[in-house]
């Protein structure tokens, strides 16, 4: 029997309707499975490109230092006169650090510091500078390759070259300052910079100055700042007893610091013989000595200037005190014509007066190159010790403040020999003055040292403050902000207010 289909009925195979959901299901399906492996190529793909370019950028960031610097001081900044050097750099240098590298890496703002700017020397070095750490504890031999110079100690750095080595503190880095109330030091500034391109500059030249403390009389050992800046200008430190040696041939400077007691015939004599071959020196005095400094003192009126026992005050171009003078640098070329006066001033606590006595012999050349203003006047060491009240009997100014004396000799083939004395009173290098970065008495002696000594390849950089510079005013500017802030201004609000309230009690 023949089966009839109810035309109710779907077909044994489906609807159409039914065959096309399936198939566009289909379809859906195999889109989605061709879009979702797509997408996931995509991503892993992303994945892959993100940690390719961040690998990359690590080791480029690394090698090449692609960091900016965001500090409001600009710590890690390399100043122009940086790059030349190293652009300049005739032969490589190795930067040693003796401490794991971890140390400076993760440690503390003080390693750390220093460690981000080490990795701006050996990427702007192209090669010619590598920075390597050392562990001394794993590597105690290091030790023993450099006992030449001096006492190492754990995370310090030594810079060297095929000519020569130095090293370097990671404190003598940072600008510190003590707090004279609590006694307590603390970091103030980043000398990072100075520090690490001096010392290139010192392992790669040819030849390097020496300079000399002239000891034997009391002199003064406190000259920290001076070192400081002396080897910042590739000198070679050392002392001489004049009483006992003569000054050695490789000694093209000397400094006289502060000597309490006079000098013997002989030893004037040493310094004759010094100076005919064209020895500089830098000399400063203190009024306050144990006996009077006669044959010294008769040398350099052979130089044409002599040094009055007294001291200078100012009541208006001082900061604090009267004894503290603020002096007008002289535009002299060659010596102070570069230097910053209109934003920096320069001090020197218990001045002398220096007289140019025009006394000099042979070919000397005398000039003055900071002096007091109209105002100062100068007195005794034991009038000032009862007050810095001007009297009538008082020298008035200006005065001389530190002066430099050159002296010309030629030998039978006309060939010229120039010395030069840079003349000042110990103040102006006392630390306490120099380490003040708001005054511009480094950089006034870097400029002299640089003239005197003709010396062309030193550099100095400005070091890096981690807080403002201090604001200094001068009494003057002290008396008008008293005069106008504290009492003209609210005396004037006062007699506003006055004003204000005897035309309101009448309306």
């Amino acid at each position: 029997m023949k089966l009839k289909r109810n035309p109710d009925e779907e077909p044994l195979g489906g609807s159409a309707v039914d065959l096309e959901l399936a198939a566009e299901e289909e379809e859906i399906k195999s889109r989605r499975f061709k879009y979702g492996t797509l997408a996931t190529i995509f991503t892993v793909a992303f994945v892959c490109a993100v940690v390719a370019l961040n690998v990359f950028l690590g080791y480029m960031t690394k090698r090449y230092v692609w960091e900016i610097d965001m500090t409001s001081e600009k710590l890690f900044e390399i100043s122009e006169d940086t790059k030349e050097v190293i652009d300049d750099l005739p032969m490589d240098v190795m930067i040693t650090v003796l401490a794991d590298e971890t140390t400076y890496r993760d440690s503390t703002q003080l390693l750390s510091n220093i460690y981000e700017i080490l990795q701006r020397y050996e990427a702007l070095g192209n090669g010619k500078i590598t920075v390597r750490y050392l562990d001394p504890n794993l590597n105690p031999q290091i030790f023993d390759k450099y006992n030449t110079l001096g006492d190492l100690s754990a995370n310090y750095i030594i810079v060297e070259s095929a000519l020569r080595n130095t090293y370097m503190a990671p404190t003598s880095l940072y600008n510190m300052k003590t707090d004279q109330e609590s006694n307590v030091t603390y970091y103030v500034g980043l000398r990072a910079e100075q520090a690490l391109t001096s010392a290139l500059i010192f392992v790669t030249s040819e030849s390097v100055n020496t300079a000399a403390y002239i000891r034997g009389h009391g002199e003064s050992y406190y000259m920290d700042e001076t070192d400081s800046l002396l080897k910042t200008m590739n000198y070679d430190v050392t002392d001489v007893v004049l009483a006992t040696e003569d000054i050695p041939e490789n000694i093209s400077m000397i400094i006289i610091s502060s000597p309490d007691t006079d000098y013997s015939a002989e030893e004037i004599d040493k310094l004759d013989k010094y100076f005919k071959r064209g020895g500089d020196a830098i000399v400063s005095l203190t009024p306050q000595t144990s006996e009077e400094l006669t044959n010294l003192n008769m040398l350099f009126e052979e130089w044409g200037i002599k040094y009055d026992k007294e001291i200078i005050l100012d009541g208006s171009m001082s900061i604090t005190f009267p004894t503290n003078v603020v002096p007008t640098v002289l535009n002299v070329e060659n010596v102070t014509d570069k230097l910053n006066t209109k934003n920096y001033l320069a001090v020197i606590p218990g001045c002398m007066p220096i007289e140019l006595t025009g006394t000099q012999t042979g070919s000397h050349t005398v000039k003055a190159l900071m002096t007091s203003s109209q105002y100062s006047y100068a007195k005794s060491l034991e009038a000032v010790t009862k007050g810095f009240d001007q009297e009538e009997s008082d020298k008035v100014g200006p005065f001389n403040m530190c002066a430099i004396s050159e002296f010309y000799t030629a030998d039978k083939n006309l060939n010229e020999t120039r010395s030069d004395i840079f003349f000042c009173s110990a103040g102006l290098m006392s630390d306490s003055v120099l380490k003040q970065s708001n005054f511009l008495n480094k950089q006034f002696l870097y400029h002299v040292i640089k003239y005197i000594s003709s010396y062309e390849d030193a550099v100095v950089i400005q070091d890096k403050n981690f807080e403002s510079d201090t604001l200094t005013i001068l009494a003057w500017q002290k008396r008008a902000v008293l005069w106008l802030v504290v009492l003209a201004l609210p005396l004037a609000v006062l007699a506003f207010g006055v004003v204000v309230w005897a035309r309101r009690k009448h309306l």
